[in-house]
């Protein structure tokens, strides 16, 4: 992609009212102190609620940040409202990575979804939208994105314990990942500390 980011993504997830339920303030300032502190990859999705956390801790802040968002979306129609609530909401001229939210899907996906994809990748062509891809629990997704020409990042769950995986096993989603590798597509990993069941491990799951 070209993309350059930093080792570690800053995760948006926990901090929504699907778990911690921070208010925008005060998620906004864990988010501008990871900012402050090097990094400069968010991960976020419509679902998670935390646009306008992302955007608080944005303002006024001069380094570049490149943010990976996801939809649910299936339709041509569903896709296209989600990527210009992510533009409003986000205050962005465009998104960096807009992702297939896809965490249960099978080897169908893209054929399922196929309205999604062609919005994504028509904003894409816009310049709306700068790279595309999947994010998937499952080993039968990634395998499947593989020999996806359109899909350019793959953002797979993969942890030492195998916590989340479906659809094959931790070896299998190794594999996947590997041969998402040689086939050039940009890859970050998903849960590496297992949704925090790996704190008391945390050097060692990194």
């Amino acid at each position: 992609t070209g993309l350059a980011v930093t080792e570690l993504c800053f995760g948006a997830l926990p901090m929504g009212p699907l778990q911690a339920n921070m208010p925008v303030d005060k998620g906004s300032a864990v988010i501008r102190k990871a900012l402050e502190e090097g990094i400069n990859f968010i991960d976020t999705a419509e679902i998670y609620q935390t646009y306008q956390h992302i955007a608080q801790a944005l303002k006024g802040f001069a380094g570049e940040v490149i943010i990976a968002t996801k939809s649910t979306a299936s339709t041509y129609e569903e896709m296209e409202k989600s990527i210009n609530k992510a533009l409003k909401e986000l205050e962005r001229p465009y998104i960096d990575i807009f992702l297939l939210h896809a965490a249960r899907a099978g080897a169908n996906i893209f054929q399922e979804r196929e309205g999604a994809l062609r919005c994504l990748k028509d904003y894409k062509a816009q310049g709306l939208v700068r790279h595309i891809g999947i994010s998937t629990h499952s080993v039968e997704a990634v395998q499947a994105a593989i020999t996806q020409e359109d899909m350019e990042i793959i953002f797979p769950i993969i942890n030492m314990t195998g916590f989340g995986i479906i659809k094959g096993s931790q070896q299998d989603m190794l594999a996947a990942i590997e041969k998402a590798h040689q086939a050039g597509k940009g890859l970050y990993a998903m849960k590496v500390l297992a949704g925090g069941n790996l704190l008391d491990r945390l050097e060692e799951a990194i």
